[in-house]
């Protein structure tokens, strides 16, 4: 560890100066490589030293695979993470992982059984549903699972780790629409913007950011159809929203949209066309910027208290429309694609149960 002095390659914002200095040092990485680093250029020789000093008091603090915490190997996880999923996934992964806050000072080979076990019982205390505790705790093995493979950490309580699990925890009934409850609850709209959104949800079973990212583009009525292939983010941190590829390879499709729905979207396209500055990029759903989501939230909660309907959540749209679909006898592979699942087990792992009657009838055809 040195200060050097440069009086030959002087940098341009000090062409005026006959000297300059900066540091020059090694050190070993976190991996135990050895490398150098240089310090940037400086007019002073005494600022040159606070650059050594800065640089040296932040390496000293630097993790090593035996004194890593595991709030440090979420960071790092974090870090490599963040390129290789979806934005979506990304800012999920983040949210989740905050609830691992009680055990980010604890040397990751350190951690035993009882911590862990503590750490359960935090969870537990919190009014979770038994399905979002295991998704944190998948998040925590997924992370203790990197620090082995990349750090080639022991992690011996990995092997002894369980997720959670509630005997007495009734499964959650899917909610949705029947018809006759949509009709009622679609009455009480007047405003033509907001017909076309919940009926594209409620008829095409759209997930709400399909339905946001629609563009005039995607919408052919010539043909009567919606083209499906992206989708649209919001509540990002820092950003307003955001077009991404669609959720899988399955989502990207072309449906056909009911007659009702294609002239009531006609009507609000020919309205919006009067407006000097339209454009076909516009969105569907909001003009030039897409409906913002505590918006939808707030009239789908209007129409509920105008209708005296359930209420339901605004992906449970997506769920009537199945439910619909699977009610008049549609076949269950065209009830996928429809939907865009890319695998039909999905789709009968989700409706199965909207089937039970179609187990009743199917006997009655052995008794005939």
């Amino acid at each position: 560890m040195a200060i050097f002095k440069e009086t030959n390659k002087i940098p341009k914002k000090f062409k005026s100066a006959k000297e300059c200095f900066y540091f020059r040092c090694y050190y070993t990485d976190l991996n135990g490589n050895r490398k150098r680093k240089q310090g940037p250029y400086r007019l002073r020789q005494k600022e040159a030293k606070e650059d050594e000093i800065e640089f040296l008091n932040s390496i000293k603090d630097m993790p090593t695979s035996s004194n890593m915490t595991i709030g440090e190997l979420i960071d790092d996880y974090l870090r490599y993470q963040q390129d290789k999923v979806r934005i979506t996934t990304y800012d999920r992964m983040k949210i989740d992982l905050r609830y691992l806050e009680t055990i980010k000072k604890i040397k990751i080979e350190e951690l035993t059984v009882k911590q862990f076990e503590n750490w359960k019982q935090e969870i537990n205390n919190k009014n979770f549903s038994t399905q979002y505790k295991n998704n944190i705790y998948k998040k925590l093995r997924a992370v203790l699972n990197y620090g082995e493979r990349i750090y080639n950490l022991n992690i011996n309580v990995l092997k002894k780790m369980a997720g959670f699990s509630n005997p007495n925890e009734l499964k959650k009934e899917m909610l949705f629409y029947t018809k006759d409850e949509f009709d009622t609850f679609i009455k009480q709209e007047t405003d033509l913007k907001w017909i076309c959104f919940f009926s594209t949800l409620f008829y095409c079973g759209l997930r709400q950011g399909e339905a946001l990212a629609l563009n005039w583009h995607d919408i052919d009525f010539e043909n009567n159809t919606i083209k499906i292939n992206k989708s649209l983010a919001n509540r990002l941190k820092g950003k307003n929203h955001l077009i991404l590829p669609p959720k899988t390879k399955g989502s990207i499709r072309t449906i056909p949209m009911p007659i009702n729905l294609s002239n009531n979207l006609k009507q609000r396209y020919n309205a919006l066309k009067k407006y000097e500055n339209f454009s076909n990029d516009w969105f569907v759903f909001g003009e030039i910027f897409p409906l913002p989501t505590s918006t939808i939230q707030a009239r789908r909660d209007k129409l509920v208290e105008l209708s005296g309907v359930k209420r339901i959540r605004i992906h449970d749209f997506r769920h009537s429309c199945a439910s619909l679909l699977i009610s008049k006898g549609a076949n269950i592979t065209l009830v996928a694609r429809f939907l865009g699942h890319s695998d039909i087990s999905t789709t009968l792992n989700t409706y199965s149960h909207f089937y039970k009657n179609d187990l009743t009838n199917l006997i009655s055809h052995i008794d005939k």
